[in-house]
């Protein structure tokens, strides 16, 4: 008789939560490097540095006059996309437009027995950030990403959003993304994109003023 090893349940579930329980992997420290040494460049030369990386890793010829979004690159993305993306991108806005708002917190008070005032009060901060992927090469456009930040901070009445979105390699962003933009009312978009779109937002440059919050996929 000839006898073969097997593995049990038991013996699987073990193997399954080693293998759980060693996923996560050293983070490798020269991508970290790397990242802080972007930030620091933004924050020390601004639009220099900006230009600089979007050149290195996104548009070859990108220049200065090109960061920021111009109101007429946003009425010609109207005649790009189809009217049914244009249909998708109305309903989604409704859709969730009505369930943010009933997310919204309300500030109150109370008075004590003694006369002591205590409460809550709730207000916007005056400026967010909205991180938008632009896909790989601009082809894979995260539309969602547009409006599940920007639409939550127009309820919370945020007075300036901002939307960063890398542009692709002819300097330019998918149409799609400034439609979404145009129909919840962000108008100050910018062309950039990874860590120097994070130093901007946070630091400020020459052309991009900072903001207060920063928000996107994956927080």
């Amino acid at each position: 008789m000839i006898i073969t090893p097997c593995t049990t349940g038991s013996d699987k579930g073990k193997d399954l939560l080693a293998r759980l329980a060693d996923r996560f992997q050293p983070v490798d420290d020269s991508c970290r490097d790397a990242v802080a040494d972007i930030l620091a460049a933004v924050r020390g030369r601004g639009d220099e540095a900006l230009v600089e990386y979007i050149r290195k890793f996104d548009a070859p010829a990108f220049t200065l006059d090109q960061l920021r979004v111009r109101p007429e690159e946003i009425a010609d993305a109207h005649s790009q996309v189809s009217r049914e993306l244009k249909r998708a991108i109305v309903l989604a806005h409704q859709r969730i437009r009505s369930f943010h708002e009933r997310e919204m917190e309300e500030s109150w008070t109370v008075k004590r027995e003694d006369g002591a005032i205590t409460g809550r009060l709730v207000r916007p901060v005056d400026s967010a950030g909205l991180y938008v992927p632009g896909g790989k090469g601009g082809s894979t456009p995260l539309v969602s990403s547009v409006l599940m930040n920007g639409i939550p901070a127009a309820i919370a009445g945020v007075a300036r959003r901002v939307m960063v979105t890398p542009p692709g390699e002819n300097g330019r962003v998918n149409p799609a993304l400034l439609v979404a933009a145009d129909e919840i009312g962000i108008t100050e978009i910018y062309k950039m994109g990874s860590a120097w779109a994070i130093g901007g937002l946070a630091f400020g440059t020459e052309t991009v003023n900072k903001v207060d919050v920063i928000v996107g996929p994956g927080n």
